[in-house]
């Protein structure tokens, strides 16, 4: 048994979820590799704990027990503890029939989907035991969504497009208004924004806006010989970050690539974290329809976004379960892997400029679920004059969940290990391939934080 997709009428009864839950949650507990990953593992182990009168034979918390980064302690897996007995085994299965439906909840609420539990956990498919934990805590919010309606904390942040579209009308004043104390109170009680989490703000020239100005008119791809991509630029580059997606064009170009940027949609993922699959799946719908004459006249798809790349390789074509989806998905890269490969065929120029200096380097989550390697860090050592450290500590930001009231502090604590570990760099510049990453590491250090992509850009002498 195993998560269903969103496509099959069995995803949304919620008796088969709450049976998969009762499932997931025991292979679960019986395992504990993940118990420092997320809030998600430690709240649910606690809760059998307490109902379990076995519990510490799976090890309880000694003096000298580890604690992770969220403040809990950790859930031994072995140890010189006594083997279980039959009666103890049924104690704890017992537990799970006993567990109240608000810790199921609770668990739920408390996995912003950083994924990291996939890429460690031993019994994902093809195991027989078919375990996708971050899946399964999406279907619960997609269920409850369909049950009981998008919260509207959830539709404001789920729909990044809508509030880029509105901010970048007038963007000095909506930065200006944004900013103001009393409207930060007022979304605070109102969306549930947290008052004192930093915000994208509102770029004065989309990147759209930019790249119509340079492209005026673009040869059908098909036309094209060479090297050709479509850059998804995501939904920060466009409306807030638009310098990211000028450096991908400009060194992209430099490197002999031809670059389309047609109109595109959200990747989804922010609405999935609320549960709006109908609203994720249009957007996905639409952007592969858009992408797909790119794909078939030979061009390969870029994203310098971590989450955006994820969504299109791996949830587009279970979502959307087409050939079309499944040939996108096929045709896309990480921007960075991109290059990266690039430099492999000998073929990335090296023509550089520009030292870069000591760069603190933040690796995404979604970058290390994805399994390609540290090819932003692999990029950036070899920049002159470049020292690089790696920081591989999630920034448990995820989307919108860091910036949620409920949620702020908790991710700000989460996050320590990896504000720990750049400033232990001693590092003159911070850089994350995650754009919402650098707004926890802005907003903690009081620094500013770079793509990969810009200082490659500088490297070359291009961000002029």
């Amino acid at each position: 048994m195993s998560t269903p997709s969103p496509r099959d009428e069995a995803y949304w009864s919620r008796d088969q979820l709450v049976a998969e839950e009762k499932r997931v949650f025991e292979i679960c507990n019986g395992c504990r590799l993940c118990f420092n990953l997320c809030p998600s593992f430690p709240t649910l182990f606690d809760a059998i704990d307490a109902l379990d009168p076995t519990a510490h034979l799976l090890g309880e918390p000694g003096p000298s027990a580890e604690v992770d980064a969220l403040g809990n302690h950790a859930h031994a897996t072995g140890g010189a503890h006594a083997a279980p007995t039959r009666a103890d085994v049924l104690g704890q299965a017992d537990a799970l029939e006993r567990l109240p439906a608000s810790v199921s909840q609770r668990v739920v609420e408390l996995c912003y989907q950083c994924k990291l539990c996939d890429p460690i956990c031993p019994y994902t498919p093809p195991h027989e035991f078919a375990v996708d934990f971050p899946r399964l805590m999406l279907r619960h919010k997609a269920i409850d969504a369909r049950e009981h309606g998008v919260r509207l904390q959830d539709r404001v942040l789920g729909d990044p497009d809508l509030i880029g579209r509105i901010g970048t009308i007038a963007p000095s004043i909506a930065n200006a208004v944004t900013n103001l104390r009393p409207n930060r109170v007022v979304m605070d009680w109102t969306v549930g924004i947290h008052r004192d989490r930093q915000l994208p703000q509102f770029a004065g020239e989309t990147f759209l806006a930019w790249f119509a100005r340079r492209h005026p008119l673009q040869p059908p791809a098909a036309a094209v010989a060479g090297r050709k991509v479509v850059l998804f630029y995501t939904c920060s580059v466009q409306w807030n970050e638009p310098q990211v997606g000028r450096a991908a064009v400009e060194v992209l170009e430099h490197n002999g690539i031809t670059v389309y940027a047609p109109e595109m949609r959200c990747c989804g993922m922010p609405a999935l974290d609320g549960g709006d699959v109908p609203r994720a799946t249009d957007w996905a719908r639409h952007n592969v329809e858009r992408l797909l004459p790119f794909v078939e006249a030979g061009c390969s798809i870029v994203s310098p976004g971590p989450t955006c790349s994820f969504m299109m390789r791996r949830e587009w074509p279970d979502y959307l379960g087409t050939e079309a989806a499944t040939r996108v998905a096929g045709a896309s890269f990480d921007l960075m892997e991109f290059l990266f490969n690039l430099r492999k065929e000998g073929k990335l120029r090296e023509d550089y400029t520009t030292e870069i200096g000591s760069v603190g380097y933040h690796l995404p989550c979604h970058l290390k679920v994805q399994k390609i390697g540290f090819r932003s860090r692999d990029i950036l050592k070899k920049l002159p004059g470049a020292k690089v450290s790696l920081v591989d500590q999630c920034s448990c930001m995820d989307g919108t969940w860091g910036m949620k009231t409920e949620f702020y502090e908790l991710s700000k604590k989460g996050s320590k290990k990896l504000m720990d570990g750049l400033a232990d760099s001693a590092a003159d510049t911070y850089s994350s391939d995650c754009l919402i990453a650098k707004l926890q590491i802005e907003e903690q250090s009081g620094k500013p934080v770079k793509h990969p992509i810009e200082l490659l850009w500088k490297a070359y002498g291009l961000d002029q």
